[in-house]
């Protein structure tokens, strides 16, 4: 029944962490750090509503911890995105967030006691099919959806140019035939912004480094409430269920979020970037995610972090890779495609291989 439970909590993580950032991609989020402190405020309600359901369990400061690592990586989220694409950004961080949630539950790192699957060599294989996704992944080239949008409005300006420039040639020479039409220069000029929006190789190339250093910080989410309920001997009458700790590990979230947007507010000399059209698509967001990550927890009590990690560390992605493809435009053409295709199903293949390594022996 474990297995079932375990499953089931990782599908709704598939579900909501996969699109929870759709919401925003519409809106100008500018550099995230609203966005981001909208998106606690939402996860601060979903963790309260979980810690009401649990018959409020108690407050536990060091599971805030795991929260402020979330946050730390979560800040760099929208700049990554606004480089190389929501699908782009969420698969290489999510790479580096399933390599380092694995290796902290597979052989017990910071503390936590090492959780080894019925079967290691097919846990391995998974993660290694899984880590073969990633990789295929970074060869995939997107176009984020700032850059469709100026590529349309750019589109838009050049027609109705040639529609003024033609009226315009039309009044100087209403005689088409004559030589007069020669002597009119049309020359259609590229707007400042549109070269001032180009994302350079060498930001798709930091974007990609922000993205693996992002993962880190998410791999390590978990790590303290995992050491708290790894050690009961240490952490005397503390619940073992991790769900126990929700609460206060979205409180340091929220706390985390909200000192980031203090001190980006006095750097920006009490003028952040504040977009009224985010609020509401920000803080669905929020709540996405919130749910996701109590089902989170649900699924590393019942199946470990060496299971959930290569599953939802990486299967979110292909979710996030077809709000690209279909919705978003971010990602066309035959290769791209064809990559992102093998990519997904390395992703899929290993994340079901690591599923099975559980209760399986080979």
């Amino acid at each position: 029944m474990a297995l079932e439970i375990g499953l089931a909590a990782c599908g709704v993580c598939l579900v909501f962490f996969g699109s929870m950032f759709v919401p925003v991609r519409s809106c100008d989020s500018g550099d995230g750090i609203f966005v981001q402190w909208l998106m606690s405020l939402a996860i601060l309600i979903v963790g309260f509503f979980t810690f009401w359901i649990q018959n409020f369990p108690g407050f536990y400061p060091l599971a805030m911890l795991g929260g402020a690592f979330w946050t730390i990586g979560n800040a760099t989220a929208i700049p990554i995105m606004h480089r190389i694409g929501m699908a782009m950004g969420m698969l290489i961080w999510n790479t580096a967030n399933c390599t380092m949630g694995w290796a902290g539950g597979r052989f017990g790192l910071f503390g936590m006691k090492a959780n080894i699957p019925a079967s290691p060599i097919l846990n391995y294989a998974g993660l290694a099919c899984v880590i073969v996704g990633g990789i295929l992944f970074s060869q995939v080239k997107s176009t984020p959806a700032e850059a469709n949008e100026q590529k349309k409005t750019k589109r838009h300006s050049l027609k109705l140019e040639d529609i003024e420039n033609s009226a315009e040639k039309q009044a100087l020479n209403p005689n088409p035939g004559s030589d007069t039409d020669d002597a009119v220069d049309v020359q259609i000029a590229v707007p400042a912004k549109q070269k001032e929006n180009t994302v350079s190789e060498k930001e798709k190339i930091g974007a990609i480094l922000l993205s693996l250093l992002a993962g880190a910080f998410y791999g390590n989410t978990f790590v303290p409430v995992i050491y708290m309920t790894d050690h009961p001997e240490i952490f005397v009458g503390y619940p073992t269920d991790q769900l126990s700790y929700v609460f206060s590990h979205f409180f340091g979230i929220f706390l985390t979020a909200t000192i980031i947007f203090v001190v980006y507010a006095i750097f920006k000399k009490n003028r952040p970037y504040v977009k009224s059209e985010c609020c509401l698509p920000a803080l669905v967001c929020g709540l996405f995610w919130g749910i996701a990550q109590s089902a989170f927890f649900i699924a590393n009590q019942h199946l470990s972090q060496t299971i959930t990690f290569p599953i939802i560390g990486m299967l979110p992605g292909c979710i996030a890779a077809c709000w690209s493809i279909f919705y978003f435009k971010e990602i066309r053409g035959r290769r791209n495609l064809t990559i992102l295709g093998i990519a997904m199903t390395f992703t899929a293949l290993g994340g079901a291989i690591v599923a099975i390594s559980k209760d399986f022996k080979f």
